[in-house]
């Protein structure tokens, strides 16, 4: 403790004289009426992420002399007039000298000690100007700890200072604004990128308090959230050393104030801030017009390359240009590539600027003349559209205007897709509680629910996803006639941000699931619980559904639903198993066989499909069961980075009716005078369909047949017997472009694109003869992540563009034998992966006498086996009966 006091008393010495040398104005760091002379020196290293080795960095090294007078000073107040000159930059040992900095000097004023503005000649080159900002601002040093933030070259930062000695300083920045200016970036935090940022600025002065030194220290880490190991990590150190003092007699501003003598300057100069801006010469695209690199990318655009990384690639390659062309060059392109119109369309919807939604509506929608092809290449430009996260307002305003055209009414499914898009890019447009837009929109969908297609509006507000709805939502899911609007409502309400929800809303949500007031639906439960799960449920709220296992309901079903989504989430988090294991000991009415044995055969699963050094990928199964048909499924492909995750793709398959075709339900042979819970709808439609969620962004629902005349004709044509497209489209997954701006005045240009190209088919076998049937769906997906890092001046830049690629597949075939009973099997696969990483650093001097280059290329690959997923005991079972006989 003693030892404690002795050092806390060491520092307040050092600071106390410090503030002595303030208060005798001997501590201006340059000193008045003086001439200075400095070296600069600038080094900007970047390295690959995932590579120990020093080969795996690429920098750059400015070199330049500086001459310091001291042209005016009065009381704390000064102004600096500085030369550059004898300017070179080094790059693996290639030396160029630089000839085209002017020789005029530049100025920086200081107030109270503190640099305040730079006074430079009015100059195009904005590199130049953000390095004479980083030399003013290396003369910022403030001890007497009156402020927290200091405003300089990286903007307004939080600051703290650490005194080592009267003459040695380190000052740390944190939080600076320029270190992340974000252009794009995307709301889920899986599919995003992480930056790490830290500088520290050490100062050694003399015992006038004059510098000697200032030296900083900056280092960037920028990686892929969903893989860490995939970035950059940016080094830049910045040196001022005092080199000498020079001899020369420093003509004096005979002026009577500092704001005097600066206006004397201005004739030839301009005064401006210390904070700099973006260097857009960083981020400038080469020469190439979208139509070059569209004919080069041809042979990978093609149909039969959908499904394909090759695709996906070049997908996300052209991206950067086609968000700088007008919209009669893209008009230009629709025209003269009608061979790849359906991957045109969805790069269209993936560049989200309004030249390019002109261009698409222009080229295909014709009112009441366009034809079934224009109609399904306008579905898919929207549902391209439908994933941005950051749409031009034009195009919502454009979208929202046109549903209240009398020619859109005679399309019934671009109508529905367009106000399924236009809610998700409402959503997407972070649009204020008190916009117009967004409140025009929202009436709109709430009066949709009162038409005669309510569910159309219900998708819409899962899309939407706004809190002012949520009250209508539940109203529809307790109180609608039909199962299939209190279904929808749960499902909307499940998509919501589990912050928008309250203690009154779970009450209702449990008051579904046990059914308080009346009985409801099974997948209407199923829902009320997931939603009940995802609230994080207390002990007593657990003990409550423990009990349920327990009860005399005979939804035996609903109870295997229950005990599954408990045990799958105990897996996943050691508090909740803790709990859970807890409470099921204090209830041995619960803890037997004759109550968790499983009875039914609805699953519910979750398998790694991929971990490190792949991405960390995980599918969600729920197959919910009823009368041994699968009467709601979904398969969910989850992204995880850290503890957050983001949905890159879901598949949900929903039947209806189909119960009277196979058999009995599972209700058992009870006398008790209960019915079931789905017993109530004997006249319920025959249906069958799928519905498909892109990141969050539920699309139009794919409707295989409505009613048994028309299940009949696929059982008897066959037509549903051989492979069929339900679902081929690339979109946009990751979408970040961000700029920082060093110390030394260096711009940092950080852009990472990827595209999820999907092939989902599948046949269906029925044989009524046989009294089985057969389900295959295949997914083939290809993905693609492009980064792109680019940091520098005007005179050297530094490269780094790297690429990763891969392939995941999946196959689910079901088998269901209704011959004597019922058997149904599923099989779940996913063929061997390969993931192909590649990476390009590159060093660039230009505009000198003799430009250089030199690139540095590397790859990696890795492979993960193929496997068969095992999904539970039960199902187990069901294949060996079935394939016994094989």
């Amino acid at each position: 403790m003693e030892n404690k006091h002795k050092k806390c008393l060491r520092t307040l010495l050092l600071l106390a004289l410090f503030l002595g040398l303030l208060e005798d104005g001997r501590t201006a760091l340059i000193a008045p009426n003086s001439q200075q002379f400095f070296k600069l020196q600038n080094q900007v290293i970047l390295r690959e992420l995932g590579r120990d080795s020093s080969a795996a960095e690429t920098s750059y090294t400015f070199e330049t002399d500086l001459k310091i007078n001291s042209v005016w000073s009065g009381d704390e107040d000064q102004l600096l007039e500085v030369y550059i000159s004898g300017s070179k930059v080094d790059a693996s040992g290639k030396d160029r000298s630089i000839t085209q900095i002017p020789d005029r000097p530049f100025y920086i004023s200081l107030v109270k000690g503190q640099p305040d503005k730079v006074i430079a000649h009015t100059s195009k080159d904005q590199s130049l100007l953000n390095l004479e900002r980083g030399i003013a601002s290396l003369l910022q040093l403030r001890l007497d700890a009156s402020q927290e933030e200091e405003l300089d070259v990286s903007g307004l930062c939080r600051v703290s200072y650490n005194v080592k000695s009267s003459t040695k300083v380190e000052k740390t920045k944190r939080d600076c604004s320029l270190w992340d200016l974000r252009v794009n970036y995307h709301p889920e935090e899986a599919l995003g990128v992480t930056q790490q940022a830290q500088e520290t600025v050490f100062y050694e002065l003399s015992s006038e308090g004059t510098l000697l030194k200032a030296e900083s220290q900056e280092n960037h880490r920028l990686n892929l959230a969903a893989k860490p190991d995939v970035g950059s990590s940016v080094k830049s150190t910045l040196i001022l050393q005092h080199v000498s003092q020079g001899s020369e007699e420093v003509k004096q501003l005979e002026l009577g104030s500092l704001d005097k003598a600066i206006q004397s300057l201005l004739e030839w100069y301009r005064v401006f801030e210390l904070e700099s801006d973006v260097d857009g010469m960083i981020s400038a695209i080469k020469e190439q017009t979208l139509e070059d690199q569209l004919k080069a990318s041809l042979t990978e655009l093609q149909s039969g390359d959908v499904g394909k990384s090759s695709l996906a690639l070049a997908y996300v390659k052209l991206i950067p240009l086609a968000r700088i062309t007008r919209q009669e060059q893209f008009e230009d392109l629709l025209r003269d590539h009608s061979e790849v119109l359906p991957q045109l369309v969805d790069l269209l919807g993936a560049v989200q600027t309004f030249d390019a939604h002109n261009a698409t509506f222009g080229f295909l929608y014709k009112e009441s003349e366009t034809t079934n092809e224009q109609l399904d290449l306008l579905e898919k430009y929207l549902q391209s559209l439908a994933v941005a996260t950051h749409p031009d307002r034009k195009i919502v305003e454009h979208l929202f205007g046109l549903l209240e055209q009398k020619s859109i009414k005679k399309h019934l499914k671009l109508r529905e897709s367009v106000i399924q898009t236009l809610a998700t890019l409402t959503r997407q447009s972070g649009l204020d509680v008190e916009d117009p837009l967004l409140k025009e929109v929202r009436s709109y969908v709430l009066q949709g629910l009162t038409s005669k297609e309510p569910t159309l509006y219900i998708r819409a507000l899962q899309n939407l996803q706004d809190p002012a709805t949520i009250e209508a939502l539940l109203e529809q899911a307790q109180t609608g006639e039909a199962p299939n609007l209190s279904v929808a409502a749960l499902q909307a309400l499940k998509a919501f941000p589990l912050g928008s929800f309250n203690s009154s809303h779970r009450l209702q949500f449990e008051g579904i699931f046990y059914q308080r007031k009346r009985r409801f639906d099974s997948s209407a439960r199923t829902l009320a619980l997931d939603i009940i799960l995802s609230l994080r449920p207390t002990q007593e709220q657990l003990g409550y559904l423990l009990d349920y296992l327990a009860s005399n309901d005979r939804q035996f079903e609903i109870k295997t639903y229950v005990l599954q989504k408990l045990r799958m989430l105990a897996e996943k988090c050691p508090r909740f198993r803790a709990l859970f294991e807890s409470e099921l000991l204090k209830r041995r009415h619960v803890n037997n066989y004759n109550v968790l044995g499983q009875k039914g055969l609805t699953t519910v699963l979750t398998r790694q499909l991929s971990q490190a050094p792949a991405f960390n990928e995980t599918l969600l199964s729920t197959q919910e069961v009823y009368q041994g048909i699968l009467k709601r499924g979904s398969v969910e492909f989850l992204l995880h980075a850290g503890r957050s995750q983001a949905s890159s793709f879901k598949l949900g398959i929903y039947t209806a009716g189909l119960g009277s075709l196979v058999g009995d339900g599972d209700s058992g042979n009870g006398n008790d005078g209960i019915p079931a819970d789905d017993e109530f709808s004997e006249d319920e439609a025959v249906t069958a369909g799928m519905e498909i969620s892109v990141q969050g962004a539920q699309l139009r629902p794919l409707v295989f047949f409505s009613g048994q005349t028309e299940l009949m004709g696929h059982v008897w044509g066959g037509s549903a017997s051989d492979s069929t497209p339900a679902y081929q489209a690339t979109t946009l997954s990751q979408d970040n472009e961000h700029y920082i701006i060093l110390t030394s005045g260096a711009t940092l240009h950080w852009r990472v694109l990827g595209a999820r190209s999907v092939d989902l088919n599948g046949k269906v076998g029925f044989s009524l003869w046989n009294r089985n049937a057969q389900t295959e769906i295949q997914q083939n997906t290809g993905s693609a992540v492009l980064g792109h890092v680019a940091v520098g001046f005007t005179y050297a830049k530094l490269v780094q563009d790297f690429s990763i690629t891969h392939e995941p597949k999946l196959s689910l075939n079901a088998d269901l034998d209704f011959y004597s009973g019922i058997k149904l099997c599923m099989q779940l696969q996913r063929p061997e992966q390969l993931l192909k990483q590649t990476n390009v650093r590159s060093v660039f001097l230009q505009s000198v006498d003799r430009p250089y280059a030199k690139h540095v290329r590397s790859t990696l690959s890795h492979k993960t086996a193929g496997c068969t997923f095992a999904l539970n005991q039960k199902n187990n079972e069901m294949c060996n009966l079935i394939f016994s006989d094989l």
